[in-house]
């Protein structure tokens, strides 16, 4: 179900000279909804020069504080995200879905154990949550975290992990990798690749006592991180990864202009749509919005899961997958923005 509710803005606090983080003003009677685990990300909506983009932001705050924060940095031609960081003002209102997303952990005030965050750029946001409620929750964890920029003006939060690293001298160990400043020691510059984790692997840290790790950032050097920690002998379940950003894949089958129109019906907020999808449709989710269903989505390229909807009958092929889980998988579940029918007969649901 698309849900969002109109909140206000409660602070705007600039982190870097393109970077601020969101504080966003949550109603009493709105705030049992509004519940989030750490890792989580909110659907942000608004309307810019008659069109209406929405776009995905990961929470920094944590539970425990009481609060819901959001850290967005401006990226090169983003429309959204210059808004954010140029326009947006305290006062100003928001439309914002309800708190989505499986990636993170929830902390438990009876376990121990020893984890690892690899972040880049604003990839830190989610983790900031993720650390912090941790490190509050679970009294014996310990947190090691490697974060990577450019350059130390460019690094988020630094002040709240600061503030974290005093609080939590002994269970905390923070190494920041920067790109373009030069540094004394060689193993913390440059960017965080598999050479570069490979080496602090060897030097530094043992990433085979790690009991989980967490891992955001842009695609490749995710993709690095995983692979160095596979070969250190962490088990895949226990890297936990969350992308935001991809290089982009055409999800369209290559035959799609020698199709005739074909029909999905979609179960949505109690109802049912009967959908017609034709060569001009680049998805299911595409083909749905031109119709006018108000479908939930947000970054249509299969990074966030907004979209995720239950095959209920026929059979769809899907392109990239960033975001389902196997046992979501294994379920029936399906990313609407990346699938397009095999033939007539398909029955999705939204309301699951």
């Amino acid at each position: 179900m698309t849900v969002f509710h109109r909140l206000s803005i409660a602070a705007i606090e600039r982190e870097t000279p393109d970077a601020v983080a969101i504080t966003l003003l949550v109603p009493d009677e709105l705030k049992q909804h509004y519940h989030y685990k750490p890792g989580q990300h909110l659907t942000l909506k608004a309307d810019l020069n008659g069109e209406e983009l929405r776009r995905c932001y990961s929470i920094c705050s944590s539970p425990q504080e009481g609060i819901l924060q959001i850290g967005v940095k401006a990226i090169h031609q983003g429309r959204f995200s210059t808004f954010v960081n140029q326009q947006l003002a305290v006062g100003d209102t928001l439309e914002v879905m309800l708190p989505q997303g499986r990636f993170g952990y929830q902390p438990s005030a009876e376990r121990r154990g020893n984890y690892l965050a690899i972040a880049a750029g604003s990839g830190i946001t989610p983790m900031l949550s993720i650390i912090k409620t941790t490190l509050l929750l679970e009294a014996e964890s310990e947190f090691t975290l490697i974060y990577g920029n450019r350059t130390s003006r460019s690094v988020m939060f630094k002040e709240a992990l600061c503030d974290l690293k005093n609080r939590f001298p002994q269970r905390l160990q923070i190494l920041y990798l920067f790109s373009q400043e030069s540094l004394d020691s060689p193993l913390l510059g440059g960017r965080i690749d598999s050479e570069h984790l490979s080496r602090i692997g060897k030097s530094l840290l043992d990433f085979s006592v790690f009991d989980h790790a967490f891992i955001c950032g842009p695609e490749s050097m995710m993709d690095d991180a995983q692979t160095t920690l596979e070969a250190a002998g962490m088990a895949v379940a226990h890297i936990h990864s969350e992308r935001f950003n991809t290089a982009g894949v055409n999800v369209r089958p290559a035959n799609v202009s020698e199709r005739e129109q074909t029909l999905v019906a979609i179960q949505l907020d109690g109802r049912r749509l009967n959908i017609a999808m034709s060569a001009q449709d680049d998805s299911i989710l595409d083909a749905a919005l031109r119709q006018g269903a108000d479908l939930p989505y947000a970054c249509k390229g299969g990074v966030c899961a907004t979209c995720k909807c239950k095959l209920k009958a026929g059979e769809v092929e899907m392109g990239v997958n960033y975001s389902l889980e196997p046992d979501q998988l294994a379920a029936g579940y399906i990313l609407s923005c990346q699938s397009w029918p095999k033939g007539d007969g398909v029955v999705l649901d939204f309301d699951v």
